[in-house]
């Protein structure tokens, strides 16, 4: 059992807390970065992690990926994945913008995989949460207890 301290802790890596990783980790506040942790209780990152049959395509554009919208520069958008794994002329050639749903899961692990500054702990499951509260009684943190005994208290 361990004791750890962040500023920033989401729970689950799924699309927003990965969004919210990278917008974190592109705000050029070294420290928040470095100081930002995900939970995944999985041992990797899955979309829809039984749905993935290979005809499936998301309902969504492609350009609602996790960083365009806010950022189109981003290093992290779907189309510098794709191009990344050798995939941007095949998809540009498919005639939709609507992408495979096991590419959406590809990309979410790339993304995953190719933070600098934020953290990811797989494997790591919640169990409690709680506040930690001031001597006025207002909410100053969390404490996370993690079923392997872990504790995480974050602001």
């Amino acid at each position: 059992m361990t004791d750890h301290e962040v500023g920033v802790l989401a729970i689950g890596a799924g699309p927003a807390n990965l969004a919210l990783a990278v917008a974190i980790e592109e705000s050029g506040s070294e420290e928040l970065a470095r100081g930002t942790l995900l939970l995944e209780q999985s041992p990797d990152i899955k979309w829809q992690r039984n749905l993935l049959m290979p005809w499936a395509r998301s309902q969504v554009s492609f350009l609602k990926d996790l960083v365009t919208l806010r950022n189109p520069r981003s290093r992290f958008s779907f189309l510098n994945f794709l191009h990344d794994q050798n995939r941007l002329d095949e998809f540009v050639n498919l005639g939709t913008f609507n992408p495979f749903r096991w590419e959406l899961s590809d990309y979410l692990q790339w993304v995953a995989t190719n933070l600098e500054k934020v953290r990811i702990r797989y494997g790591a499951r919640a169990e409690n949460v709680e506040p930690t509260r001031g001597a006025d009684g207002s909410i100053t943190g969390w404490t996370v207890r993690l079923t392997d005994g872990d504790t995480i208290h974050c602001r």
